[in-house]
């Protein structure tokens, strides 16, 4: 009898275990639909280095071990993550809709500028510094409160290869004479009268706009969206397609939907992406693999 006591106070205190470990998970992890500014909201552990309210936000910075994260905060209270970062290993990709934001090195192998429109907290500018030293980053943010928090706790700031610009991007597009060979739009603020209901401002998704932002790309260029998943998504991919000859969308296992506009006039076969992707594999060695990105492209449109 001593022997099944133990053996059944043993299985009590795993299945404890197992309950306590789940509900840790729970409470680190946001939901799905809360990463990069839209989508629904929840409340987040770790602890509070800076809450701030800027002319265009309520943000807040959480700190948990290694894992720092940037969030604005809804008037419900509800936090929508906007970066994710490992202070020991910045490089790395925590969110997982920004494996498919480098989709672009299927497309365009050799990139020597790019421009990210909205900074966060530079999770981005972090993995390009690290996994591509050459090219020349350019990053545009409208909210002078990021660009300060992404310097102060997010250690990204102008310097060398990297300039952060603190100006409008419809304003930074139509007057800068630079070229790209890829846009990533990343831009997200409080949702309000002028954005949609995930915080994207309206002006930065309208067919005349994306016809503008080509002419700020280098021959047979892209652009990179992210959109988080919500009523009209569909609407939005098909304005997408409307002003692009060539549209690829991949289905973010999350809340998101990441959509590559390109100037390019044929469109590319999915035996070269593969190809491409298992280049991107063995060059970058990066925290997640290219390969299993290219396996989540939709079919083309015929």
């Amino acid at each position: 009898m001593a022997c099944t006591h133990r053996h059944l106070e043993d299985h009590r205190l795993r299945r404890l275990v197992a309950l306590l470990l789940v509900l840790v998970w729970f409470c680190w992890r946001p939901l799905p639909g809360t990463a990069a500014g839209g989508g629904r909201g929840v409340r987040l552990a770790g602890a509070i280095e800076l809450d701030q309210t800027s002319q265009f936000s309520h943000i807040r910075v959480r700190r948990q071990g290694n894992i720092r994260m940037l969030l604005f905060v809804r008037d419900g209270g509800e936090e929508a993550v906007q970066s994710e970062l490992n202070l020991k290993r910045p490089q790395e990709m925590l969110s997982p809709y920004t494996h498919f934001m480098f989709s672009s090195y299927l497309f365009r192998p050799k990139q020597e500028q790019v421009l990210i429109v909205g900074l966060g907290g530079g999770a981005m500018v972090h993995f390009l510094k690290f996994h591509d030293p050459p090219l020349r980053i350019d990053a545009v943010e409208i909210d002078p409160a990021v660009v300060e928090i992404a310097a102060r706790y997010f250690d990204v700031r102008s310097g060398g290869n990297v300039n952060i610009i603190t100006a409008d991007a419809l304003e930074y597009l139509h007057t800068t004479e630079k070229r790209y060979d890829v846009i990533y739009i990343d831009a997200f603020l409080k949702p309000a009268a002028d954005t949609d209901s995930t915080g994207v401002p309206l002006r930065l998704k309208t067919s005349d706009f994306y016809r503008n932002m080509q002419k700020k790309l280098q021959p047979e260029g892209l652009v990179v969206f992210n959109l988080n998943r919500y009523a009209a998504v569909n609407a939005d991919i098909q304005t997408i397609r409307s002003a692009f000859p060539q549209v690829y969308v991949f289905q973010v296992p999350e809340a998101n939907v990441v959509v590559v506009g390109s100037l390019a006039a044929a469109r590319e076969s999915a035996s070269v992406l593969k190809a491409r992707a298992k280049e991107a594999d063995r060059r970058f060695k990066a925290n997640f693999s290219f390969q299993e990105t290219f396996k989540k492209l939709a079919p083309s449109r015929p």
